[in-house]
């Protein structure tokens, strides 16, 4: 049995990106760069950055019969992604975003989901599960968010889940009942106070799991680690940014992987840092993902701590 490391669930898209001056309002044209398509989706890109800085991952989404499927199905498994546990949907098109970005990297997106969106909660199978250590999740489909955290709380695996707004704002009410199934929370600064509008108070640790943290990334200015009664900011790095989607999809990875490998909480704020950063120096959400060593290089250019690279221990939890 194969060993994974982190299992990721939820989302694998094509992503089509355009530079533009400004974003047009209705009625209006503009002028803009097609750089082309390539692989995305949130939980897809956490696969890759897993992959990238040398362990092992597992992705379990829904993927289309088209060539646009395939095509990012063949990118990810070239980045050492396990895909055995994909759902292929036939007669579907694979879900894709339409990504519009700005001259200084910040990107808006257009979803154009489709049946093959994300997987149905009862499309998960105990095979997925199997010699995992950790579980990685998005809310984009609530009903599936629960079922997997039900399903990793059982086997005694341990969790995390990126928020996103849009996504707090499908089903408000169900977000109060998988909190307490989560160790590790991801999520941004708008995230993080529209979950704390939806729940009616602030979001805190003891909201979720025994022992559980949240981590606020804060974009160029870095992250925020809350746990137990603790606060802990680290400050980002400075790049010339070409383009920010799936930053925080690296963030979480990095981080997780980290953790995972034995590296304290600080160190493993740093090194997700050092990973988003160089995340956002490409156009694509995949494309500038940098691998371990890299980053390490990176980190060791910009700051005297830099996270010690031989942790590697066989066995290990996100959580003293």
């Amino acid at each position: 049995m194969q060993a994974i490391d982190v299992l990721c669930i939820g989302d694998l898209d094509v992503d089509m990106f355009i530079s533009v001056p400004a974003i047009p309002g209705f009625d209006q044209k503009i002028a803009g760069e097609n750089h082309g398509q390539m692989p995305g989706g949130m939980s897809a890109n956490c696969a890759v950055a897993v992959a990238r800085l040398g362990l092992a991952s597992r992705l379990v989404a829904a993927v289309g019969s088209d060539a646009s499927g395939s095509f990012a199905v063949e990118k990810i498994r070239a980045d050492g992604v396990d895909v055995d546990h994909l759902i292929h949907r036939e007669d579907t098109n694979t879900f894709m975003c339409v990504v519009l970005i700005s001259p200084s990297g910040e990107k808006s997106l257009i979803k154009l989901e489709t049946e093959a969106y994300l997987p149905y909660a009862n499309e998960l199978t105990d095979d997925a599960f199997a010699g995992v250590r950790h579980v990685h999740l998005t809310f984009g489909r609530p009903e599936l968010a629960h079922k997997a955290l039900t399903m990793a709380r059982v086997k005694g695996i341990t969790t995390s889940l990126d928020l996103e707004p849009p996504d707090i704002a499908r089903n408000p009410k169900l977000l109060r009942s998988i909190l307490p199934l989560i160790d590790t929370l991801f999520l941004n600064a708008e995230a993080y106070a529209m979950a704390a509008s939806a729940l009616g108070e602030t979001l805190l640790p003891a909201h979720l799991h025994e022992h559980g943290e949240i981590l606020v990334t804060l974009g160029a200015l870095g992250c925020r680690r809350l746990s137990g009664e603790d606060r802990l900011d680290q400050p980002g790095f400075a790049v010339e940014a070409l383009d920010t989607t799936g930053a925080g999809d690296c963030f979480a990875g990095a981080y997780l992987a980290a953790r995972l490998e034995g590296l304290e909480p600080q160190d493993a704020m740093i090194l997700a840092n050092g990973a988003a950063a160089l995340a956002t120096t490409g156009i694509g959400a995949q494309t500038a993902m940098p691998l371990r060593r890299d980053v390490d290089a990176f980190v060791a250019r910009h700051t005297d701590r830099r996270p010690d690279k031989d942790i590697r221990p066989a066995t290990g939890d996100l959580h003293a």
